[in-house]
């Protein structure tokens, strides 16, 4: 395998700052890097092993499987690779119109750190937004940032605040790991609290995601919570510490998906899931045979 890839490869795997759609164009980028060198298997080898490196995000998986699909349909690994990254950079229109028809610009609350929920923010511009800080990483403090340079009102609170502040809100908007087929939402430890938290008061919460980041069934295993460094929760040696990064989100609990493909019904998303299956197998049957 190309060394790029795999320096690549090492990259998206340790990273815990970027988001799922960032991660999935750093795999397409490093792709175009290496298209111009590459034969047809030589490109395949390097989009499988991209589509590996980070088991519990379905948008790097499903960005690399869409980079092949585009070669075996026009036999040119550069334009393929193009259009798999023009694909993600265009859906931020198509989420904002969706957004627009159900998302409310007065008070949202939002959680974690998502690129796609501050894009959308930055053109639907709400009147105000509270976020917690999204420890042990803080990155929602991150997000405040941002928000706060894009010219938006930002309250900040801690996790242990959000049930008393979800009160505030016209909505909730996260954005997504992955979403499994079945309509449950992959997201940063501690969405389901909040989403729990919406339910009981009446709040509506909405999921802000490209469908590339729709799960295939068999792609690549079932989720399991991905654990991070004990230590950035506690240094103490006597004690058992837990750092779950990620957790499903019944999709009972969400009550839409904001998609550049429209506002979707949790239980609607298996279509997505079918064309991204499809692409996966195209991808890794050969390999696996």
């Amino acid at each position: 395998m190309k060394p790029e890839i795999r320096s690549a490869v090492r990259e998206i795997r340790s990273d815990r700052e970027r988001g799922a759609r960032q991660l999935a164009l750093a795999a397409l980028q490093a792709l175009r890097a290496v298209a111009p060198e590459c034969s047809g298997e030589e490109f395949r080898e390097c989009a499988r092993a991209l589509a590996l490196s980070r088991p519990m995000m379905a948008a790097t998986q499903n960005a690399a499987a869409a980079a092949w699909a585009g070669y075996l349909q026009t036999g040119d690994a550069v334009r393929a690779t193009e259009e798999a990254i023009e694909s993600i950079e265009s859906a931020a229109d198509g989420m904002a119109a969706s957004a627009r028809r159900v998302v409310p610009t007065g008070s949202l609350m939002t959680y974690s750190y998502s690129s796609s929920v501050i894009e959308l923010f930055g053109r639907i511009r709400p009147r105000r937004v509270i976020l917690s800080e999204a420890r042990p990483l803080r990155e929602g403090l991150r997000m405040a940032r941002e928000l706060v340079g894009l010219g938006i009102s930002v309250t900040l609170i801690t996790e242990a605040q959000l049930a008393l502040f979800v009160h505030e809100a016209d909505a909730v908007v996260v954005g997504a790991d992955t979403i499994l087929p079945e309509g449950d939402l992959v997201n940063k430890i501690g969405t389901r609290l909040l989403a729990l938290a919406a339910r009981d008061a009446g709040v509506p919460f909405y999921s802000v995601s490209e469908t590339l980041k729709v799960a295939a069934p068999s792609e690549p295993v079932p989720f399991a919570p991905e654990q991070g460094d004990p230590k950035e929760v506690c240094a103490e040696k006597w004690l058992e510490v837990r750092n779950v990064y990620f957790e499903a989100t019944p999709a009972r609990l969400v009550t839409a998906y904001v998609t550049e493909a429209g506002v979707l019904d949790p239980a609607s998303v298996g279509r997505f899931a079918d064309e991204a299956e499809r692409r996966w197998r195209a991808l890794m049957d050969a390999a696996e045979a």
